[in-house]
């Protein structure tokens, strides 16, 4: 079957665009990764081998900043030059509307706006929960590290001091810790340590302790005594899924639907007190510590609810972002008819540093405290939408 003209053009700009597309999603990548790398490797301490581990979670989390971005880089880019060299005028003369050259681009830039919320959900759950578990694995590596040259480690909130003679693989040598907490120090012959990951913490066990306190000084040979330290005190990752940001979409419906029985919880108690004052004409039971404190939870419950029902929509509006930008960046770029792609880049990047963050912002505010229905996330991509509408209308135009 021969190919017809439509379709000749609709290869030529997905072969192109997709060429440029790739190229600048591996290099805008390839720096993000190097960028996120040096933060964590500089920010908790990281030993090398664990940072090489960090990779693909890393890959993950940054390719939701590069996937809108390069893909608005790579349309303008193509369309600049497209434009720029009168190629669209040329296509125009043929009897060949702009829209038709953009309709292969716009149902490209959907399916990558589906991966780009696959993408996103992949970040939030294995990504995150994956390099926290390499960071968590690395923290023995970080306290050792430590010891290893300064013979000293103290936790973020200074209520665990360790100091050491030395360090023999995974044995600390006279060690001697400082509980703040206890006022008490422990010295001892050898300590080894044992990291529950499940748990989140570090253990260091001591062998042959001598316990100075403020009752006085007792030595316990062959007796042993344990010491836990939260994996938060030695570096900052974490793997709890509190946060509606770091939960996968599946978890939310159960969530939210835990968070409205502990309101219904929270109204019977209140209703309870207030039955009870009215039952017995004591005004003051209405307001009881306990009511005070139940009407104070539920306002922070429903706050928890509404931050849990705005997520689904929020994480399908940044990766239909995609689209948008696309829908914006093509005749934008047609419209300039600049080759320097550079300057149609920045002129449909402003616009959208201007118009659709500071609008999803605002949606994501007013959404999360309860004040609008989560649908106005949404808002960012209806701005963009419309502006990018106003520029297909003027060169189908002239």
């Amino acid at each position: 079957m021969p190919l017809t003209m439509p379709n000749i053009i609709n290869r030529y700009i997905i072969r192109e665009l997709s060429a440029v597309f790739l190229g600048s999603l591996a290099a805008l990548t390839s720096v993000l990764i190097i960028i996120g790398l040096v933060k964590e490797a500089v920010q908790n301490h990281v030993p090398l081998v664990h940072v090489i581990q960090l990779v693909p979670y890393v890959v993950v989390e940054m390719s939701r900043i590069s996937l809108p971005v390069t893909l608005l880089l790579a349309v303008t880019t193509f369309f600049a030059k497209m434009s720029g060299s009168n190629e669209i005028t040329a296509l125009k003369s043929l009897g060949i509307p702009p829209r038709k050259v953009f309709l292969p681009i716009w149902c490209l830039s959907i399916l990558i706006s589906i991966f780009a919320v696959w993408v996103n959900e992949m970040a939030v759950t294995w990504g995150r929960t994956g390099a926290a578990m390499v960071i968590y694995k690395g923290a023995e590596d970080i306290l050792l590290g430590q010891l290893k040259t300064t013979h000293r480690f103290e936790t973020d909130k200074k209520d665990i001091t360790i100091m050491v003679r030395g360090v023999e693989n995974k044995k600390l040598i006279h060690p001697t810790i400082i509980l703040k907490k206890e006022s008490a120090t422990i010295e001892a012959e050898t300590a080894e340590i044992n990291i529950d990951f499940n748990n989140e913490i570090m253990s260091v066990n001591l062998v042959d302790i001598k316990v100075i306190g403020e009752r006085g000084t007792f030595r316990m040979a062959s007796q042993q005594r344990e010491v836990t330290i939260p994996l938060s005190e030695i570096i900052s990752a974490g793997t709890q899924d509190s946060s509606p940001s770091v939960m996968a979409l599946a978890k939310i419906p159960e969530q939210v639907d835990e968070t409205q029985t502990s309101i219904e919880k929270q109204r019977r108690t209140i209703a309870a007190y207030r039955i009870f004052g009215a039952a017995f004409g004591s005004a003051e039971d209405w307001n009881l510590p306990a009511v005070t404190d139940a009407e104070k939870k539920i306002t922070s419950l429903q706050t928890a609810v509404s931050r849990l029902n705005v997520e689904p929509y929020r994480r399908w509006a940044t990766g239909f972002s995609c689209f948008c930008f696309v829908w914006l960046g093509a005749p934008l770029a047609v419209w300039m008819r600049k080759t320097d792609f550079f300057s149609s880049f920045f002129a449909c990047f402003i616009p959208i540093l201007l118009l659709y963050y500071p609008l999803l912002m605002f949606g994501l505010d007013q959404a999360k405290n309860g004040n609008l229905p989560p649908l106005v996330v949404w808002l960012a991509n209806l701005g963009i939408f419309l502006a990018g509408f106003w520029f297909l209308q003027k060169i189908h135009r002239y």
